[in-house]
């Protein structure tokens, strides 16, 4: 299992989800899989983040929801950042931010503010998401997410 996802209250009682991972690949390439439409789909089904300021952000899960949002910042190869308006859900933002380490590189996920009901649900989520992020980024083959186990391991 790859690395846990940090579920956090501020001050003003809301929650943050923060993830870390070093991935082995340089930091183009895990900037490519992220802001490249074409590639988007192959790590992140149903999802499309124009990667320009302004452009549009779509994260469609089906049955699940869609959250919509448009993209706030962008540093080639260093950081993205867009909102996140989920049905009934104050706005949040999501800054994927990546960092040279070595001969890899150190992803960053930061979504925030959350209540704390969906943010539990949301990191699980977001943990099937880096995981299959890193499967494609290995051998170019999405995994299936074991959902019931992910929910296991938040839950012990």
């Amino acid at each position: 299992m790859s690395e846990r996802g940090i579920l956090a209250e501020a001050s003003d009682g809301t929650w943050r989800i923060e993830f870390e991972r070093r991935l082995p690949h340089p930091p183009e390439r895990v900037w490519s899989a992220l802001s490249d439409p074409d590639q988007q789909g192959a790590w992140m089904p149903g999802v499309r983040i124009e990667p320009r300021v302004g452009g549009a952000v779509v994260y469609d899960f089906g049955a699940e929801g869609r959250a919509d949002g448009e993209v706030l910042a962008v540093e080639p190869g260093r950081r993205l950042e867009h909102s996140w308006t989920w049905p009934d859900e104050p706005r949040a933002i999501v800054r994927w931010e990546l960092r040279p380490d070595g001969d890899g590189t150190v992803l960053t996920l930061l979504h925030r503010p959350l209540r704390a009901a969906p943010a539990r649900d949301s990191r699980v989520g977001w943990h099937a998401m880096l995981d299959a992020l890193g499967a494609v980024l290995e051998d170019g083959a999405p995994t299936d997410a074991d959902y019931e186990s992910l929910y296991a391991l938040y839950t012990a």
